[in-house]
């Protein structure tokens, strides 16, 4: 049995994967400390904003979104973040990251079964937010 929710946006049930890609968009637009009961949840993606798009600042972005997963989302585990800016995304001072993630339907409940394929979650930074719900073919 797969966890299950509201859509933020519609209301409307929720569970599996949709859930799952949800939950990361959460993570991603949460800053640590403004939830009041959770103040140590989020992805402290907002202190990278505005900063130049040098090779450090893309490997601390991808490092946090790893990290960020590790966390707070069980039903993930990262394989690895690729950085796929191209060179219009960073004349515009936006990136995309693509992580490839293995998930484990279960992971929440303590059974870390994973599927047998990977998955690819694209994460775009956007108009000062995070957007993590694209899902790319594996």
């Amino acid at each position: 049995m797969s966890s299950f929710g509201l859509d933020r946006f519609t209301g409307k049930p929720i569970s599996g994967w949709a859930h799952v890609l949800q939950s990361v968009d959460v993570i991603f637009e949460t800053e640590i400390g403004d939830r009041v009961m959770l103040r140590h949840f989020g992805g402290g993606m907002r202190r990278l904003l505005g900063r130049r798009l040098t090779q450090p600042v893309l490997a601390l972005a991808a490092s946090v979104f790893a990290l960020s997963i590790a966390i707070w989302e069980p039903r993930l585990r990262v394989v690895r973040v690729g950085i796929a800016p191209s060179a219009e995304e960073i004349r515009q001072g936006t990136v995309s990251f693509v992580m490839e993630v293995v998930y484990r339907p279960n992971g929440h409940r303590g059974d870390f079964t994973e599927e047998p394929a990977s998955r690819l979650v694209g994460v775009g930074v956007k108009d000062n937010g995070v957007l993590a719900t694209m899902e790319y073919a594996a």
